[in-house]
């Protein structure tokens, strides 16, 4: 993979299942040499797939490692406890993203509570800034580094099914913008990065269909021109925003369709 940017003596943690996005991720930056640490609730997908990249390192040295660590991070103390772990792995951290996103549903109704409205913002909100908050502390004392967060970017919510999620998660778009005026100084860049249709959010957004082909065609019925962000665009994406070429990208958003 040869496209300028070097990775190499970087250290990513990445928050967030292993979906077909996080691995296209952590694919990318393991080639481009980064060592990657996942955090996840649930590590049996996530420690096979450690270990295929890992296994590529043996071809090829110049490829960076990657592991995952299996935390509940419900509270500060498991939290910093994971952060803590993921550094003391490679040696450091050099790179926060945040890959949790909401993929299911989450529409307003007119009637009733809301659905899980604490847990999703527990989870999707709330986790991410106490992540945001443990990992400054390495990228601060380093004095460099890259925060980015990255947010789905609802094509269905005009039929209203993504109204809570899209108002839970675009309150890290000013976060970001924020904090990146805090951190200039210590040369740590905060972005965020709206991706548009991704394998995970069609899926879980129709369940019933037997394959992604055929939930691209009832959503297409909403709107013709939708088409699914590979997750190769993605992760390049991701890889130069978190790259030294990425370093004048401070407190944007960016939006990737």
């Amino acid at each position: 993979m040869d496209n300028g940017i070097n990775l190499h003596q970087r250290v990513a943690l990445i928050s967030g299942p292993m979906t077909t996005t996080v691995s296209s991720i952590v694919m990318t930056l393991t080639r481009l040499g980064a060592d990657c640490v996942i955090l996840d609730t649930d590590k049996s997908v996530g420690s096979a797939f450690a270990n295929q990249i890992n296994d590529a390192r043996e071809i090829n040295d110049k490829y960076g490692r990657a592991m995952v660590i299996q935390s509940d991070l419900k509270t500060p103390e498991e939290i910093k406890d994971a952060v803590g772990r993921a550094a003391q792995t490679f040696g450091g951290l050099d790179i926060y993203i945040d890959a949790l996103m909401i993929q299911k549903p989450t529409p307003m109704k007119f009637e009733g509570g809301i659905d899980n409205i604490d847990g999703m913002i527990d989870k999707h909100l709330k986790l991410p800034l106490m992540l945001t908050q443990a990992v400054m502390a390495y990228l601060k004392s380093r004095k460099k580094g890259r925060v980015l967060f990255l947010l789905n970017d609802s094509p269905v919510a005009k039929i209203k099914e993504d109204l809570v999620g899209s108002a839970i998660r675009s309150g890290l778009v000013q976060f970001a913008s924020s904090l990146a005026k805090q951190t200039s100084e210590f040369n740590v860049t905060v972005n965020a990065l709206t991706v548009a249709l991704t394998e995970e959010y069609i899926l879980a957004h129709d369940p019933e269909s037997k394959s992604i082909k055929e939930a691209m065609e009832k959503m297409k019925i909403i709107d013709p021109s939708l088409k699914i962000t590979e997750g190769d665009k993605i992760s390049q994406t991701i890889a130069f925003l978190v790259s030294p070429m990425g370093a004048t990208m401070n407190g944007q958003k960016f939006v990737l369709s």
